[in-house]
């Protein structure tokens, strides 16, 4: 059979590569020269696992030829967001912290971003992140600066504010478009501030105070003097004084193993702001320290200097590059070596990045241990590095549900997670609903694809049923089965009549319940969400005029019934007419 790599004339020029799989594109690269780069995934020997894996899933590849080096940089980056291919790096938050968005817009809009997939930087400006207290911070910009935070349209012209308006938390632009200019100039206060330059904004602040004083506009200064108030306590708990007033980042990194880490210190008006600790898994290696940087300053906004480890020597000129084609900055890279203020901080970055890794082991030995005492405590035939959990959630049989959580590595794995609405029963039978829910996971699921453990929420009589399940699917050889009950957390295993009690304070108990507990999360979440839609339907089916489209819509708007029995007339108008809205005021209020 002629290798893949023969049907194709490759250009010996600068571009970027698409490697596709069967249904999509699994990967995307970047090249001097694409003859040479592409070559060498398929006439090279492979002793990396990841690499071989990847080659051996390519079904077509498709080429786009480039004019330089860093236009096929930018155009790499673009496509990467598009597809979003499986075997290019992605980066990790240690832990999943929350960001200040303030929206790109007429009237801007504040609110807390909890997701990194979210962060878009063309449609707003992102601070943080912020470890503690985002929700209250948010609670005090709107206090303070009187930012709106609701969903209302900002293209229309409402009758009147919404409540905020007038406990004095907002300007009601959403009513008040004449006070744009007012408006705007409180934003920038409010990025003034989480910039980290929140001194300058209370000198400015207090000038005004005394010179409304002055002009006897006593009320008025009484607000600004509030305002200061609580900037004041807020600056409080800023960090390390640089004593430059600069904006500056410093992004440092160590490959351990298959793993990337990254500590990215943030300096803004010579105050460090935060630290962002994030780790890679390194899939392919193909210049993962542009990688990671690129995919690094693609969410997070650039700023004009950073500093560098010398690693990044050899890159200086194509990431400044980057950075003034793709961003129009004109970015100044810094790689410190003699005794200086940047070098004091990049060896401030490194000892917390020394000390994430450090950090990320430790856990990832406690785990080890804990998986090694369930392996021989239990006496399983596989070592539990991915193990599957469900549970069941429903009030009396109704809108019940399955849910499926999964750990790999004793670390909790939510891209693995998998909820099911159950079909057969609409009476209360935990046992009925468990059954169905496994047999529709295993049922067709490969032997190479079965998890190393199995467990169920609940005592021997789940267990029971599930073992059912699989001797039915001639499947109960291949996997081991356990359950964990709840009021004395005994373990039982499939095939045995007694029960395991581990330690309450030990790793492998942990590890069970984490995954239990988390199953049960995400199955009440589901289940709530689906008894929601039925209440509404329920209620509003009693109103006439209201047919499947407008019930899509407002809960598409108000997300539940008590919330569109809590809304406004105003705001009801949105999205039926007045007719409609008027009955629904009218709606008793018994959920």
């Amino acid at each position: 059979m002629e290798p893949l790599i023969d049907k194709y004339e490759i250009p010996d020029l600068p571009g970027v590569y698409l490697m596709r799989g069967k249904k999509e594109v699994i990967y995307i690269g970047k090249a001097k020269n694409l003859k040479k780069r592409v070559s060498s995934y398929f006439k090279k020997i492979h002793t990396d696992k990841k690499t071989m894996e990847l080659v051996d899933h390519i079904e077509d590849l498709e080429f786009i030829v480039c004019k330089s080096e860093l236009d096929a940089l930018i155009l790499e980056n673009n496509l990467i967001k598009k597809y979003l291919p499986k075997y290019n790096i992605l980066l990790k938050d240690q832990k999943t912290y929350p960001y200040i968005k303030i929206s790109i817009e007429r009237f801007p809009k504040i609110s807390i971003i909890r997701r990194s997939r979210d962060i878009d930087v063309k449609t707003g400006d992102y601070f943080g992140p912020y470890p503690n207290g985002s929700g209250f911070l948010l609670k005090t910009l709107v206090k303070i600066f009187k930012i709106r935070d609701c969903k209302r349209d900002m293209k229309k012209t409402y009758p009147k504010p919404c409540l905020k308006y007038y406990m004095n938390r907002c300007m009601g632009p959403c009513a008040y478009k004449d006070i744009e200019v007012t408006y705007k100039e409180s934003v920038e206060n409010a990025k003034y501030f989480l910039k980290g330059r929140g001194d300058k904004l209370l000198k400015q602040l207090k000038e005004e105070m005394n010179r409304l004083s002055t002009s006897m506009e006593f009320e008025k200064a009484i607000q600004y003097r509030e305002q200061i108030t609580a900037i004041e306590n807020s600056l409080k708990t800023q960090v390390t004084e640089v004593l430059k007033d600069i904006d500056e980042d410093v992004f440092v990194c160590r490959q351990d193993g298959d793993i990337l880490f990254l500590t990215i210190l943030k300096i803004r008006d010579g105050k460090i702001i935060g630290v962002n600790n994030l780790k890679v898994d390194i899939l392919i290696e193909d210049d993962i320290l542009v990688e990671s940087f690129l995919r690094y300053y693609s969410n997070e906004k650039m700023p004009k200097n950073i500093i560098l480890d010398s690693l990044f020597i050899g890159k200086k000129e194509i990431l400044e590059g980057w950075g003034k084609s793709f961003l129009d900055i004109n970015l100044k890279l810094y790689f410190p070596i003699l005794k200086s203020r940047r070098k004091k901080l990049l060896e401030m970055a490194y000892l917390n990045l020394e000390e994430e890794i450090k950090k990320y082991h430790n856990q990832k030995n406690v785990l080890e241990e804990g998986m090694k005492v369930l392996y021989e405590t239990l006496n399983l035939n596989r070592f539990p590095r991915k193990i599957e959990c469900f549970d069941i959630s429903n009030i009396s049989g109704k809108d019940a549900v399955g849910a499926m959580s999964v750990a790999v590595e004793g670390r909790l794995a939510k891209k693995y997670y998998r909820k099911f609405k159950i079909k057969t029963k609409d009476t209360p039978d935990d046992y009925h609903m468990m059954r169905e829910v496994v047999e529709r996971r295993y049922s067709k699921l490969a032997q190479t694809d079965l998890p190393d453990l199995i467990l169920i929420d609940g005592g021997l009589g789940q267990l029971n049923a599930v073992e059912g399940v699989f001797f039915r699917l001639r499947k109960d050889h291949l996997v081991d089965i356990i359950s964990i009950a709840k009021r004395e957390e005994e373990v039982f295993k499939a095939g045995e009549t007694g029960s395991y009690i581990f330690p309450k304070n030990s790793e492998s108990l942990k590890i069970l319940q984490r995954l239990r507990d988390e199953a049960h999360r995400f199955g009440i979440t589901y289940h709530r969400n689906l008894r929601k839609k039925r209440v509404i339907s329920s209620e509003l089916d009693e109103i006439q005029g209201i047919g499947p489209k407008r019930k899509k819509d407002l809960l598409k708007r108000f997300k539940s019934v008590k919330r569109i029995k809590e809304a406004t007339l105003e705001e009801l108008l949105e999205v039926v007419p007045e007719r409609i809205a008027r009955q629904l005021k009218k709606i008793k209020n018994n959920n």
